[in-house]
């Protein structure tokens, strides 16, 4: 759940998360220039409560409390990791002093529609045949999914590519 940012070796610090003093430039890289995404104690939290509803589902179909097929119970579990994945981009991308993570809301939305869509045809909230459930699925991935990347895309700064030599231009192999 919890990831950093990659952080080439020659880019500059994140200004984001100022460098400390005394720092030598043998201590830059990933760990050395951006903080992790979530204090260590909240990603555990959010870590723990996936793990616990996890088993809560898996306590319910082996002690027949629920009656889900092998099926259901996948996509049960499919839609639990996809809230919890959900759950922890949100709080990460709003906890103060932590760089934003736009494009980790967007997947996770991404997710957590597709997970819903499916639990829902799984256990067959509405009544459709499999190509109204297939359109369905398709539609409703495809329109969150560009929503989403265009929301994260004005979210995301980027720096320029930098503009390839000559020399550059000629060295590349034949396809």
């Amino acid at each position: 759940m919890a990831t950093t940012d990659a952080v080439s070796s020659n880019s500059a610090a994140s200004s984001d998360h100022p460098k400390q003093s005394g720092s030598s430039p043998s201590s830059s890289g990933p760990e050395a220039s951006a903080p992790p995404p979530l204090p260590s104690s909240t990603a555990g939290v959010l870590a723990a409560l996936t793990a616990l509803t996890g088993a809560a589902v898996g306590l319910l179909t082996s002690f027949q409390v629920v009656h889900w097929t092998p099926a259901q119970t996948t996509l049960a579990a499919a839609e639990v990791a996809a809230f919890w994945a959900f759950t922890g981009a949100i709080v990460a991308h709003l906890w103060p002093g932590r760089k934003q993570r736009p494009v980790a809301v967007a997947g996770t939305i991404t997710a957590l529609v597709s997970a819903t869509v499916s639990l829902g045809i799984g256990f067959a909230w509405w009544r459709l045949n499999g190509a109204q459930n297939a359109s369905l699925i398709s539609l409703s991935t495809t329109f969150v999914a560009v929503g989403s990347a265009l929301w994260a895309q004005a979210h995301v700064h980027a720096d320029l590519t930098p503009l390839r030599t000559k020399a550059e231009s000629t060295d590349v192999p034949a396809s």
